[in-house]
């Protein structure tokens, strides 16, 4: 199950449900922007969830934890240079580096690198703001633009923890059968980013992403769901939730690791599960 999961009202808000064939690819078979006529509201969203079964994985397209500065139970803070929690010190030394590299990198002019060294990341890094994820998603896989980099402190996010705390009496646990994932990052990963910004930008975004669907070819839509491919290239958030969900079927097939796996810091501060090598 993918959901594009919008504001609290639920007007923006997509479910996509894609089964894994006996053939073995993955099939949609329903995507829906509203549930028996009414928006997915939190009640309705768990709700639904809930009835589906043992034998499901949801792929939630937002945030599913806060920044490190969110989780912290310390009365007294001792400082982001001080601090000994291991996202922060992930923050403070691989999250640095890796948006100085990326600082570095984008002072190249005319094919002719400029040997100049930031003093400081153009990026300041915040424990209360940031994530690794992010971090990795954006500067060391050029899957997102810098823009994305600091989403989990929005609205939508909020309500995403809100929705893993309250699905966690239902058994769905985080990075077992809920997973974070990202439509455009996978779509930059399996494809290229001129696509992952394509298919909402692109004068024409349904050729965009008819495109796209056309290139999955381990991804069909079910006879019963003949009017959803409609929906999919019309609607932007019906496409996201169908390739939140194909993402999801994608990492149940193949079985993707996380990097450090649970002693790792990504395991508490969050990961965005995305395809681990491009599509050639």
């Amino acid at each position: 199950m993918g959901v594009d999961l919008g504001g609290a009202r639920g007007k923006t808000t997509a479910v996509a449900q894609v089964r894994r064939g006996q053939d073995g690819r993955a099939w949609v078979h329903a995507v829906e922007t509203r549930h028996r006529g009414e928006p997915w509201v939190d009640d309705t969203l768990l709700g639904f969830v809930e009835g589906l079964g043992e034998d499901v994985v949801v792929a939630i397209d937002a945030p599913l934890t806060s920044p490190a500065c969110g989780r912290c139970t310390l009365a007294v803070c001792p400082g982001v240079e001080a601090c000994v929690d291991p996202t922060v010190v992930w923050l403070r030394n691989e999250g640095r580096a890796l948006t100085e590299d990326a600082a570095v990198a984008a002072d190249v002019v005319g094919g002719a690198s400029v040997t100049r060294t930031p003093a400081r990341s153009r990026l300041r890094i915040q424990p209360y703001a940031h994530r690794c994820t992010e971090l990795v998603v954006c500067y060391e896989r050029g899957l997102l633009p810098p823009s994305s980099v600091g989403g989990a402190v929005g609205l939508v996010a909020h309500r995403a923890v809100h929705l893993r705390r309250r699905l966690l009496r239902a058994g769905f646990e985080l990075n077992q059968n809920l997973i974070e994932v990202s439509p455009s990052a996978t779509i930059a990963s399996l494809f290229d980013r001129r696509r992952a910004r394509g298919y909402k930008r692109d004068a024409d975004p349904w050729e965009t992403r008819a495109g796209i669907i056309e290139a999955l070819d381990d991804l069909e839509f079910a006879p019963s769901s003949r009017l959803a491919r409609e929906d999919v290239l019309r609607n932007d958030h019906c496409f996201d939730a169908v390739i939140d969900a194909y993402t999801a079927y994608l990492w149940a097939r193949d079985g993707w690791q996380m990097p450090g796996g649970e002693a790792g810091p990504f395991a508490e501060d969050g990961w965005i599960w995305t395809p681990p090598e491009r599509r050639r």
